[in-house]
C-alpha cells in the first residue's frame, strides 16, 4: 500500500518495560516489529515508583514524547498510543488535543477492559476530540464490540497478541498430570487465592498434586498466604518468584497444567496464555476479558463462582483419563498454532480493518 510508503515513519510513543506486564511487553514487541519504520519515544519506570507517583510521571513523559514526536513530524505522522485505564485515563484527556492535533492518524492500541465493558465518559470524550484520525487496535472480537456498543468508532483492526510473542514456545507434548502451575504478578486480583484454594480442594478430594508459582509478590499479606500455603506441603509446594528466559521456559516444561483464575477488571488477552498453549500446557482460565476467544473450543473458561469446583472436575477427569489429558495438551499446541505469529505492519493492520458502522 502507498501509506507503507508515507515520508514520515509511524512514530510509537509507549510505556517500555520496566514495568514488565502484558501491556508493555506487546508496546516492546510492536517497537521490535516495525523496526525501522518506528520512531519510538519511550517511558519506563526505571526507579520503580509506584502508585499516583508513576501515574503522573508517566503521564508527564508521555506528553512530553507526544509534543515532540508531532514537532518532528511536522503534524503529518502517524502515532502508536496506548491508552491507559482508572486515573491515568483522566490524563489521556490532556494528551488527547495533542493526538488530534499533531498526528494525521492516532493508532489506539486497546488493552484494557474497564471501558469496554460499560461507557466511560472519559474515554466518549477521548474519541469525541480524536475523531475519524483514530484507527483502533483490538484484541478481538469481544473487545470490537464492546467498543462499537458504547461509542463511535469509524475504523478497527482486530489484531490477537499472539501476533506480539517474541518467539514462540517449545512444544511438548504431555501423558500425565501432576503439576499445576500460577505464572503472573500475585495478586488477588491476577487469581492467586483461587488457585491456593483450587489445590486445597484437590487435596481435599484426596487428590495430591504439586504445585508451582511463579512470578513476584504483590505485599507482604499475600505473601505470608503463599508462606502459608507452602508450609501446609512443602514437599509438594513451592514460589521461585519471577522468571524470564530459561527460567520461563523451565517453568512451563515443568507444569501440567496453568492455572489463570483472573478477576482483575482490566484483563484483556494475556500473553501468559498464548506461551502454555504454545508449550503443550492446558490453561484453565476465568471467563474475563477476551480469553474465551484465546481458548475457543477447548472448554477450559469458567464463571468465577464455580472456577474452583469447575477446575477440579477437569483436573480429576484428566488425572482418571491419561489419554484424554494427552489430547488436551496437543490440542493446547494446536490452538495455539491456529492463532500463530503474524506479522505487524501498516499493511497488516489495514487488512484487518472492519467496516462496520462506517
Amino acid at each position: 500500500m502507498d501509506e507503507c510508503k508515507a515520508q514520515y515513519p509511524v512514530d510509537i510513543v509507549a510505556v517500555l518495560p520496566p514495568p514488565v506486564n502484558g501491556m508493555t511487553i506487546v508496546s516492546k514487541a510492536v517497537c521490535t516489529a516495525f523496526g525501522a519504520r518506528a520512531r519510538v519515544w519511550p517511558v519506563s519506570n526505571h526507579g520503580g515508583r509506584k502508585g499516583l507517583a508513576w501515574t503522573l510521571l508517566k503521564h508527564m513523559h508521555l506528553i512530553l514524547n507526544l509534543l515532540r514526536a508531532s514537532l518532528a513530524g511536522r503534524g503529518k505522522g502517524t502515532c502508536y498510543f496506548v491508552p491507559d485505564s482508572s486515573m491515568g485515563l483522566w490524563l489521556n484527556l490532556l494528551e488527547a488535543p495533542i493526538l488530534r492535533f499533531g498526528f494525521r492518524e492516532v493508532w489506539l492500541h486497546h488493552h484494557v477492559f474497564s471501558y469496554i465493558r460499560q461507557r466511560d465518559w472519559r474515554m466518549r470524550l477521548i474519541l469525541f476530540v480524536l475523531g475519524r484520525r483514530a484507527c483502533h487496535v483490538v484484541l478481538g472480537e469481544k473487545m470490537e464490540d464492546g467498543l462499537r456498543k458504547h461509542y463511535l468508532v469509524h475504523r478497527v483492526a482486530q489484531l490477537g497478541n499472539a501476533a506480539f510473542m517474541e518467539a514462540a514456545p517449545f512444544f511438548k507434548k504431555r501423558d500425565s498430570l501432576n503439576t499445576l502451575g500460577f505464572l503472573g504478578n500475585i495478586t488477588h486480583e491476577k487469581g492467586i487465592g483461587l488457585f491456593l484454594e483450587t489445590v486445597r480442594a484437590l487435596e481435599d478430594d484426596g487428590i495430591k498434586v504439586n504445585a508451582v508459582i511463579a512470578g513476584p509478590v504483590a505485599s507482604l499479606l499475600v505473601k505470608g498466604e503463599i508462606e502459608d500455603f507452602i508450609a501446609q506441603a512443602p514437599d509438594r509446594r513451592r514460589a521461585i518468584g519471577p522468571v524470564r528466559g530459561s527460567a520461563k521456559k523451565a517453568f512451563f516444561d515443568e507444569i501440567d497444567v496453568l492455572l489463570f483464575p483472573s478477576i482483575y477488571a482490566n484483563e484483556a488477552l494475556p500473553v501468559t496464555i498464548y506461551e502454555a498453549l504454545g508449550a503443550g500446557v492446558p490453561v484453565l482460565a476465568t471467563q474475563r476479558g477476551c480469553i474465551p476467544d484465546q481458548l475457543a473450543g477447548l472448554n477450559w473458561t469458567y464463571p468465577e463462582s464455580t472456577f474452583v469446583a469447575d477446575a477440579c472436575a477437569t483436573i480429576n477427569f484428566w488425572r482418571a483419563e491419561p489419554s484424554q489429558y494427552s489430547s488436551a495438551s496437543q490440542n493446547a499446541g494446536t490452538r495455539f498454532e491456529e492463532q500463530g505469529s503474524i506479522a505487524v505492519s501498516y499493511t497488516h493492520l489495514r487488512a484487518h480493518e472492519t467496516g462496520r458502522n462506517l
